[in-house]
């Protein structure tokens, strides 16, 4: 099972190449399918870039939940005295 870390690296990844994937068709503007895909390449992108973006949120939220949970002290009940 991934870890969060290795799926944000991965989206990571997915939004680096659709930008180098972007960046390579635009330079066959001319022709109408080059620019559909292009169209569909960064839309695809920009969804790969806003859950990237979103884990990573999620991710520093739990991270300070994390932290929150094991600065609290616990309580605990004193031990009741046998008699």
């Amino acid at each position: 099972m991934s870890s969060l870390k290795d799926i944000h690296t991965l989206l990571d990844a997915a939004v680096r190449a659709g930008n180098a994937a972007s960046d390579a068709i635009a330079s066959h503007a001319a022709n109408p399918f080059a620019v559909m895909l292009l169209q569909r390449t960064r839309l695809a992108t920009s969804e790969h870039r806003k859950s990237r973006d979103e884990l990573k949120v999620a991710m520093i939220a739990l991270h300070k939940k994390n932290q929150s949970i094991a600065l609290k002290p616990v309580d605990i009940p004193p031990k009741k005295s046998k008699k």
